[in-house]
């Protein structure tokens, strides 16, 4: 059994979090990836020129190599334009995490808090070992966290340690989500986004705000799932949530209808994340957090 399947305990110390490190190392290579251009002619492309990679087609500005116009789309639309290039190996992400007081529970292994923060903390290693620039914001109970800054990982490991406090689910703040607007989310371009969060929803004043991010932006939506919630046997239990304990019965019909009901929403949800041109990933807590991030590395969402 992997040692990250089930930790010690959902609250991750120090040495869980290098321990992240060395799976974030050894998850392999990627395959090759297109980059994603957008502005005039949005496209995918490998195409690469003078050592570097296609990044934008914009319109012609007087301070632009000749040597970079494209006379095809110049001739095609009358005006001047030109192809921005940018290293190959300037790779760039964005890491949302948005966790509400909902993902502070599991049934078997470790909360799905944790499964997240430890998906998290790997992708975080896996960008400094890589040498990409990784931005963050990070939402958990009342604190909300960002920064831009490549050399930040010390910062956002600390942060992370701090998100898988279990305090953080008696509290439930109302606050914009992370993929709201944000100067992040807002000035993201050219970017692979991960957002990590067990809400199966987002309101509605922020589509616009998705739609955005989408647009300019290659976007994977990672949820956690706890499956084994649908199979508890019958009974009543004892359950803690931010307005305290409450009594609750469990019956074949009740969890048949709440298996029922997820199934249905989840689907409509992957529906609406595909029209905004969201990938949609779900994963069960029985699910390593490595074994998700070597999923993530080959969609593309890695390297």
């Amino acid at each position: 059994m992997s040692p990250l399947l089930a930790p010690d305990s959902p609250e991750l110390d120090d040495t869980h979090f290098a321990l992240l490190a060395h799976y974030a190392k050894h998850l392999g290579r990627a395959p090759k990836a297109m980059r994603f251009a957008s502005t005039t002619g949005e496209r995918r492309s490998r195409q690469k020129g003078h050592g570097m990679e296609m990044l934008e087609l914009r319109a012609y500005q007087a301070s632009d190599d000749f040597r970079h116009i494209d006379w095809r789309v110049t001739a095609r639309t009358g005006q001047a334009h030109t192809r921005l290039y940018a290293q190959e190996n300037d790779h760039q992400r964005l890491l949302l995490l948005d966790l509400s007081s909902r993902a502070y529970f599991g049934t078997r292994h470790t909360f799905i808090s944790t499964r997240f923060i430890q998906l998290a903390g790997i992708i975080a290693w896996r960008a400094k070992q890589q040498g990409d620039t990784l931005s963050y914001r990070l939402l958990f109970g009342n604190e909300a966290c960002a920064d831009q800054q490549a050399s930040a990982l010390p910062r956002l490991l600390k942060q992370l340690k701090d998100a898988s406090r279990l305090y953080h689910r008696t509290n439930n703040a109302l606050r914009p989500a992370a993929w709201s607007k944000h100067a992040l989310t807002q000035h993201a371009h050219n970017k692979d986004v991960i957002i990590l969060t067990d809400k199966p929803y987002w309101e509605e004043i922020d589509d616009t705000a998705l739609l955005q991010l989408a647009k300019h932006n290659s976007v994977h939506w990672v949820q956690i799932i706890d499956s084994n919630a649908f199979n508890l046997p019958t009974g009543q239990y004892q359950m803690a949530d931010v307005s305290g304990v409450k009594t609750v019965s469990i019956s074949e019909r009740s969890i048949q209808h709440a298996k029922t009901d997820f199934v249905e929403h989840n689907a409509q949800f992957r529906q609406d994340l595909a029209r905004l041109g969201i990938r949609h990933h779900v994963f069960d807590l029985t699910e390593p957090p490595e074994n998700i991030a070597r999923y993530l590395l080959s969609q593309g969402a890695l390297r």
